[in-house]
């Protein structure tokens, strides 16, 4: 996540507000039609993710960003000459729910000693296009050696701080394939 307007007293820790979360996601798609060599279909995902610090801080403790998000979209698949190997790419629309913007309520921090203002949570509406590759091992089971994606966060309300996060992931996984 990167364009973070660190907004408190002490400057940002991180330069150009990013935060590196890690997480975890789940998913299901289902191609369903054939046009030559390439596969369209719909994809479903739903995860997590969380960092031990924010934008604006180096330290933990109750400063984590954390966001739970929820997207759905388009997806093309390739049949290649490599009969064990499927690229794809996918666009994805869907909502985020994130403490990731800082601050929140309307409220800057006022002294040293109140240097980080309370943050809560935030609707985002969330964009995000993906590339990857997956290897069939079995019938069922393909690995996912690699997947990138870049997209944005828009905040879907009001409130303070930023309004647009830049988004850029990379990740691995397993799929398990069902009636194929």
């Amino acid at each position: 996540m990167s364009g973070v307007e660190c907004l408190s007293t002490t400057a940002c820790s991180s330069p150009n507000g990013v935060v590196k979360p890690w997480g975890g996601f789940g998913g299901v798609y289902y191609d369903f039609r054939n046009f030559g060599p390439i596969r369209i279909g719909v994809d479903l995902r739903a995860g997590g993710l969380h960092s031990n610090r924010s934008a604006s801080s180096s330290s933990g403790g109750s400063n984590i960003t954390s966001a739970q998000t929820f997207l759905g979209g388009l997806r093309g698949s390739v049949k290649t000459p490599i009969k064990w190997l499927s690229p794809y790419a996918q666009v994805s629309a869907g909502y985020t729910r994130s403490n990731v913007t800082e601050p929140v309520n309307g409220s800057l921090a006022t002294s040293a000693t109140d240097a980080t203002p309370p943050r809560t949570y935030d609707g985002f509406v969330q964009y995000e296009g993906f590339v990857g590759a997956d290897v069939h091992v079995f019938p069922f089971l393909d690995v996912r050696p690699i997947e990138v994606g870049i997209g944005n966060m828009n905040r879907s309300g009001t409130g303070n701080g930023s309004t647009s996060i830049g988004l850029m992931s990379i990740g691995a996984g397993v799929v398990l394939r069902f009636g194929h």
